[in-house]
């Protein structure tokens, strides 16, 4: 089994992920930790555990880790993700958190308890993981794989042209993270940015198909609920923006690359992180110019199987 946590922010695609995580085979899923990010870091935290619940999983411990960026408070995605983070789906109050260890305690804690094993994705900002890695810069050298969700490499941002919302909403910490993984010694490191994310999406059609597949089984209903109200705010948003109503799987294609890196080609490059451009704050340069470099960028996707085993795995949680 492999040990596993997950730091979110969760919106809506992270619930997508969250999900997943709960059914993936071979998945032992340690905890979550929750960050500030698309929604506040009490939002985050509820979300989730109401997302675990709902995945018939509510005894995974969900730590509570940073409330702000490094340097302060920036913004949230609560245009895209409505304002509970949600979009239109409506959860019961999850059970009460019970008092735990701060998410950057739990972190290092099972960092050191499976080293060399332990799996680390992040899918929102990377306030968290530099924390911990500045408590223990060793953390790199503990981790089996870190996979993040972010940035835009060979592509535009979709905050500013220049920025993807995850680097820029702490670009100093991305920056402190990317930089501790390039390091010698460093678990592999595989950044999922919207080059490969844009590639993946799942429709409302895809959705009222799962429903119908899953409507006999014991959490069919209540799951398919759940994704068809929680993705309508998102395809709103989209449509908005004279895009296609569809629902892209950012975070979900995060966790499934840290289980299988198949799914993506890489390309191992020097990556940094503008912090100080007027203009450019929160760019994630990679340099493909042939210079060394240890952090794998996506750059390729394989998202027809993505999307095949996103849905099947789906199809096995609400089966039970």
């Amino acid at each position: 089994m492999t040990p596993l946590i997950l730091d979110v922010d969760t919106g809506v695609d992270d619930a997508f992920a969250l999900l997943y995580a709960l059914a993936a085979p071979g998945v032992r899923l340690l905890g979550v930790s929750a960050v500030a990010g698309n929604v506040s870091l009490a939002k985050a935290a509820r979300n989730t555990r109401a997302v675990l619940a709902l995945g018939g999983r509510p005894e995974i411990p969900v730590w509570e880790g940073a409330a702000a960026a490094l340097l302060g408070l920036i913004g949230d995605a609560r245009d895209v993700h409505g304002q509970s983070g949600l979009g239109g789906a409506v959860l019961p109050e999850p059970p009460p958190a019970p008092e735990g260890p701060h998410a950057v305690d739990a972190l290092i804690a099972a960092a050191r308890a499976e080293e060399g094993r332990l799996v680390l994705v992040a899918t929102g900002p990377l306030t968290n993981i530099a924390l911990a890695i500045a408590r223990d810069p060793a953390l790199p050298r503990r981790l089996g794989r870190f996979v993040a969700m972010g940035g835009a490499y060979a592509v535009s941002g979709n905050v500013t042209a220049a920025a993807e919302f995850n680097i820029w909403a702490d670009p100093e910490a991305a920056r402190m993270v990317f930089r501790a993984f390039s390091e010698e010694g460093a678990a592999p490191a595989i950044l999922v940015g919207l080059d490969v994310t844009r590639q993946t999406a799942l429709t409302e059609a895809d959705l009222g198909g799962l429903a119908e597949t899953c409507a006999g089984a014991p959490r069919g209903p209540a799951l398919t609920t759940f994704l068809r109200d929680a993705s309508r705010h998102y395809f709103d948003f989209m449509q908005s923006r004279g895009r296609p109503r569809e629902l892209i799987m950012h975070d979900p294609l995060a966790l499934a690359v840290a289980l299988d890196p198949s799914l993506v080609t890489t390309r191992s490059v020097a990556v940094d992180v503008e912090t100080r451009g007027e203009l450019t704050r929160g760019l994630t340069l990679a340099d493909f110019r042939g210079a060394a470099g240890r952090l794998g960028v996506a750059l390729g996707v394989d998202a027809p199987r993505f999307r095949t085993d996103y849905l099947a795995a789906i199809v096995a949680l609400a089966q039970g």
